[in-house]
């Protein structure tokens, strides 16, 4: 047990964050090299409708580049050692920007996904040994019923969007792990209620903060439709914590988990469980981090299965072998390496946390660069694993090259598609198990064929542009 967090461990005007300092001036020749601003407006067009266009550029002027001077000064990282100096070594240098989070907070609240500091640190130690390996093989069952639920439900030669059934697979497996709920109409709600507040998160992100700050706090449409969403959320979790408290939290999912956990205060004596808002707080991080991840990695994966023919023809081989007319189990997955290479390669294209922010509150150096208070820091996994230097072809689907010899020779923080350090995700190992336990249990029956190119979306997490058609084809 661990001493109750409370809002007072961190002192700061913004309850658990650091106040962001202010922005450095520092004259351009003096900056990291990077992409030409126009007068002005700086790169904010390109932050708000090009973002991973202006990534890649910045990444071609060295390992630490300067994104944007105005509005806002960011640094890019892309190097396995630099990226652990953010990540890792100099993490209590720098952090989660108080301005960029706030908008992240408005639905999660104090939750791991937007804590930070020693709040943060102590919820995830708390947190941290329910989803150790033993804990979380105990959902493989239903991940394995629910894809063959899904698999039972698909019609030959059907159109579908790959991306939406695979958003509805991981909403019916993390609602059944999270909350023990199965009722299809209200996890479709659900569904649609975090897909509403993701739009609205990323639209308030890329806004200048005043504005964000004034459109929060106005009746517009997109506002509207945001406090409805999280509305209806809040009634139904806070009623599920009600209920579980009333019949004592007796049972295995990860709600009643988070209210069986105790505090202890500085005499080692017990200090009580986590509030109700907070218990609220944990639940949706988790909703949001164990179903949106996995479901982009699912549905990219069918697509890049399509695209790759000789690649589709070795998985279906390596399942008709293993696992013949029944469905993948837990047991299964060792013997399954080629499903790993494929899962662990759709990953190195397309991480989920394509892009992870920290803002700089020391004065820290990275690359030969001083890197003063007040400047945002960016690494990108989407860069990162793209590059030449760590990938031979990294633009090309190649799950082959997951070998034991590489995977040992790959810098630590070359592959990083969780991130890293203390905020690394708390759900990694139930969304590796989730993602090849699906797909092993649906492409024993079905192959699907892409109606068109699949394009990356940046939002909070990744996402295909305008969804990923698909044409279903039952394996005979």
């Amino acid at each position: 047990m661990l001493q109750r967090p409370t809002r007072q461990t961190v002192t700061t005007s913004t309850g658990l964050f650091k106040v962001d300092p202010p922005r450095p001036s520092i004259q351009r020749r003096d900056l990291p090299p990077g992409p030409s601003e126009l007068p002005l407006v700086g790169q904010a067009f390109r932050l708000r409708f090009d973002l991973i266009g202006l990534l890649q550029e910045a990444a071609t002027y060295g390992d630490v580049s300067t994104v944007s001077v105005n509005p806002t000064l960011i640094y890019l990282v892309n190097h396995p050692e630099l990226n652990r100096e953010i990540l890792v070594t100099n993490h209590q240098k720098t952090g989660r920007s108080a301005t960029a989070f706030e908008t992240v907070r408005w639905m999660m609240g104090d939750g791991l996904v937007a804590s930070t500091g020693a709040f943060h640190l102590k919820q995830r130690r708390m947190i941290q040994p329910r989803f150790h390996r033993r804990y979380i093989e105990h959902y493989a069952g239903a991940m394995t019923e629910i894809s063959s639920r899904k698999a039972r439900q698909w019609q030959d030669a059907a159109k579908v969007d790959m991306e939406q059934e695979m958003r509805e697979l991981t909403l019916q497996i993390v609602a059944k792990a999270l909350f023990d709920i199965e009722t299809s109409d209200v996890v479709r709600r659900v569904g649609d209620s975090f897909a509403e507040t993701d739009r609205y998160m990323y639209l308030r992100l890329t806004q200048p903060v005043f504005l964000r700050r004034l459109f929060h706090r106005l009746p517009v449409p997109s506002t509207r439709r945001f406090m409805a969403a999280r509305a209806y959320l809040d009634e139904l979790i806070y009623g599920l914590v009600r209920e579980r408290r009333q019949s004592g939290a007796e049972g295995d999912d990860l709600l009643c988990m988070l209210l069986q956990v105790r505090y202890e205060d500085a005499e080692g004596e017990d200090d009580g469980g986590m509030s109700d808002e907070l218990v609220r707080d944990e639940a949706v991080s988790l909703y949001i981090a164990g179903h949106d991840t996995t479901a982009t990695t699912l549905a990219y994966a069918f697509y890049l299965l399509s695209q790759n023919p000789e690649v589709e023809r070795r998985f279906h081989a390596e399942l008709d072998d293993v696992l013949g007319d029944r469905d993948a189990t837990l047991d299964d997955l060792p013997n399954l390496p080629l499903t790993d290479q494929i899962v662990t390669e759709t990953l190195r294209l397309y991480p989920p946390f394509w892009a992870l922010g920290r803002m700089a509150f020391e004065p820290i150096e990275l690359g030969g660069h001083h890197v003063p208070p007040g400047v945002a820091v960016m690494v990108a996994p989407l860069i990162t694993h793209r590059d030449p230097r760590w990938y031979n072809a990294p633009l090309e689907f190649r799950p082959e090259r997951w070998t034991d010899e590489f995977r040992s020779e790959l810098p630590r923080f070359a592959y990083f598609p969780f991130g890293g350090g203390p905020h690394q995700c708390i759900g990694e190992g139930f969304a590796w198990m989730e993602a090849k336990l699906a797909l092993a249990t649906l492409c024993r029956r079905w192959r699907a064929d892409a109606l068109g190119k699949a394009e990356i979306v940046p939002r909070i997490t990744i996402k295909v542009k305008g969804g990923m058609p698909m044409r279903l084809e039952r394996r005979r």
